[in-house]
C-alpha cells in the first residue's frame, strides 16, 4: 500500500528522520545538531508531518525535502518562521537601509518564501534593497534564505 510515512523534525529544520513511523528506533527527542526538541507532528493542528513516500514493491533512495508548511492547516512550520525571523532581523540591524525601506524589505520577506505572485514583487524587492545592506549582511539574508526558499526564487536571487 503506497502511503506517507512521519518525518521527525527539530525546531529549527533538521531532519533526525523522514521515516518515523516505520522505523521508531530512529526517533530522537533533540536534534543531534542543534540540541533542539523534535517534533512529528504539525504544533497547529497535530497533523503528522510527511515523511518519505513508500510505494509498494519499490526500494528507492530517500530525496526528502524539509517541508515548510503544514498540508493540512497550511501554516508556517517552527523552522520556517524562525527562518523568516531571523532575516527579518538582520534586515533590522543594516544601518544602511531607512526605515521605510527595512520595513517594505521585512514585509517581502515571508512572500520570497512562499510560492505566491507576490513572489516575483518580492524578488524585485530583495534585488533594491539587499545591495544597500552590505556584504555580511547579504551573506547572512543567503545563508538562512537558501534553505528555506524554492528553486525558481534561488535562480532569480542569488543568481545559478
Amino acid at each position: 500500500m503506497d502511503k506517507y510515512d512521519t518525518a521527525e523534525i527539530c525546531l529549527n529544520g533538521h531532519v533526525t528522520t523522514s521515516m518515523a513511523a516505520s522505523y521508531p528506533q530512529f526517533r530522537k527527542q533533540f536534534c543531534e545538531e542543534c540540541g533542539e526538541k523534535t517534533i512529528m507532528n504539525c504544533p497547529n493542528c497535530n497533523a503528522p508531518i510527511k515523511g518519505d513516500y513508500h510505494m509498494s514493491g519499490v526500494i528507492g533512495v530517500s530525496d526528502y525535502n524539509v517541508p515548510k508548511f503544514c498540508d493540512n492547516c497550511g501554516q508556517a512550520y517552527p523552522w520556517t518562521t524562525k527562518q523568516s525571523s531571523a532575516a527579518k532581523a538582520l534586515i533590522e540591524i543594516s544601518d544602511d537601509l531607512t526605515l521605510v525601506e527595512k520595513d517594505d524589505f521585512k514585509n517581502s520577506i515571508d512572500d520570497l518564501i512562499k510560492n505566491s505572485p507576490q513572489t516575483v514583487v518580492a524578488q524585485a524587492k530583495y534585488k533594491k534593497y539587499v545591495v544597500k545592506t552590505g556584504s555580511e549582511i547579504a551573506k547572512g539574508l543567503r545563508d538562512i534564505l537558501v534553505d528555506v526558499v524554492s528553486e525558481t526564487v534561488k535562480k532569480a536571487i542569488f543568481g545559478k
